[in-house]
């Protein structure tokens, strides 16, 4: 009886087994459509005489970070910005972040949009690349800003000669 019971057994696996390959469907291999290349981000130019224009250079110690952080930020009159930071622990210095985009200052808040990011377009919903700060005081020779966050850090910054680099 067991010798029945077992070919009984594996007849009903077999049946089950070939039931499950005529019951799949064929895969369909669908090639993915390109993307849409993002649209370009026309910058809005500041206002004339704007005392932020300029070259700016801010050395601070963010948080969670063991290390010195250096960023640049190059201010243009036609309203777009290029952003470089290099982080220096001990005597190690790696450049971290070039980023270029547009800028504006409006109600005393300072705007930083990043439409590129070591050379290759951003996606602009994303919003890691937008940067609020409120300006504290911006004077001939230094900045002040608070990032728009809670808890935000306090960023200062002098102005540099027009062509500055951080020293690589």
């Amino acid at each position: 009886m067991s010798s029945v019971y077992l070919r009984s057994a594996g007849i009903a696996c077999a049946v089950l087994v070939l039931a499950g390959c005529v019951a799949r469907k064929p895969a369909v291999i669908t090639e993915a459509q390109p993307a849409e290349p993002p649209k370009p981000v026309a910058c809005a130019p500041a206002q004339s005489g704007d005392p932020m224009i300029g070259t700016w250079l801010s050395n601070s110690k963010p948080r969670d970070v063991s290390g010195d952080l250096q960023s640049l930020i190059v201010l243009s009159a036609d309203g777009t910005m290029a952003y470089e930071t290099l982080l220096k622990i001990g005597r190690k210095a790696r450049p971290a972040l070039r980023e270029t985009g547009c800028w504006t200052v409006a109600d005393g808040i300072y705007t930083m949009r990043t439409t590129k990011s070591a050379g290759e377009l951003v996606d602009a919903n994303d919003p890691i690349y937008l940067n609020r700060y409120r300006v504290e005081k911006v004077e001939k020779t230094k900045l002040t800003l608070r990032e728009l966050k809670t808890g935000g850090q306090v960023v200062t910054a002098r102005r540099m000669p027009p062509g500055y680099r951080l020293p690589y």
